[in-house]
């Protein structure tokens, strides 16, 4: 499963980011995965709480958006989603060559933060 190695990538590029813009506490931390990168969210939920423990990012969620495929074809310019429906073909013009606009991104959307000050830490004056 090479998603938990992903995980753990992610996790700490996150926590890195965090930690810069001085955050106490991680919400969340919402990434697109393209299709094609053959990674299942699933896993990559399911792992996240262990790869965050005792981090500035535990107990926060992890947000997936699935970017799925996204083709323009080099013959007629029409943007389509190839499947077996469309024998991976373009529908309109029926060529097999084009250029992949989306599917294989792997990438951090935002980090969310919990910015409420510590009831316990002094005011600044």
């Amino acid at each position: 499963m090479h998603e938990l190695s992903y995980v753990m990538s992610l996790a700490k590029q996150a926590a890195n980011a965090a930690e810069q813009n001085h955050a106490a506490k991680v919400e969340a931390v919402s990434v697109s995965i393209g299709e094609m990168t053959g990674l299942v969210p699933e896993y990559m939920v399911r792992y996240w709480s262990s790869a965050v423990k005792n981090t500035v990012l535990d107990g926060s969620e992890l947000r997936v958006t699935l970017v799925p495929v996204e083709i323009r074809c080099a013959q007629c310019g029409d943007t389509y989603h190839p499947s077996a429906e469309n024998e991976y073909l373009c529908p309109r013009c029926r060529t097999a060559r084009g250029r992949l606009l989306h599917g294989r991104e792997f990438m951090i959307d935002s980090i969310t933060v919990d910015d409420e000050e510590d009831p316990e830490s002094p005011e600044d004056p």
